[in-house]
């Protein structure tokens, strides 16, 4: 078996739809706003952390009954939660080095031998060297033996007269 590797030819993950263009635009308009709201927000909690009084904190500080030191004591205890968890996972990983030692990434096991595969009698050598050596193979019948060594009707069991293996 080959061991997985980077992809290097270039793959597009972007999604073509056909549509119309009112509902492009309806998408764009709800996008803008949403962006519009996110760009808003992020002002006001910088503007009311850092303690510029503008408009914008003025009229939310007045909406929501509160203070420009009230973001502030917010803002602090976010970063203080977040300090928090971040020192105590430090001290987890400090921890786990100590008691299971440093990270060792998992090898890839050897190739398997064409011994070890006959070994197994799941398939005839012929089979497991011609799937080994070509690159496409046609097989009339299933190669694969069934578990047990009990003998199914290649028919009535599958579909296709013919098996492909890429």
């Amino acid at each position: 078996m080959e061991q997985p590797r980077p992809r290097y030819e270039e793959e597009s993950f972007l999604i073509v739809v056909k549509r119309s263009w009112i509902y492009a635009s309806v998408d764009f308009i709800f996008s803008m706003l949403c962006w519009l709201y996110s760009v808003l927000v992020v002002s006001f909690i910088v503007s009311a952390t850092l303690g510029f009084n503008n408009i914008l904190t003025r009229v939310m500080n007045s909406s929501f009954n509160m203070t420009n030191q009230d973001i502030r004591l917010f803002i602090a205890a976010a970063l203080g939660v977040f300090l928090l968890f971040y020192a105590l996972l430090y001290l987890n990983h400090v921890y786990n080095k100590k008691r299971f030692g440093p990270l060792r990434r998992r090898s890839y096991p050897a190739p398997a031998s064409n011994a070890e595969l006959k070994s197994l009698g799941l398939m005839k050598i012929e089979a497991i060297e011609k799937l080994q050596s070509e690159d496409y193979a046609v097989f009339e019948t299933n190669p694969i033996v069934p578990l047990g060594g009990e003998s199914v009707d290649q028919k009535d069991f599958y579909l296709d007269d013919h098996y492909r293996i890429n």
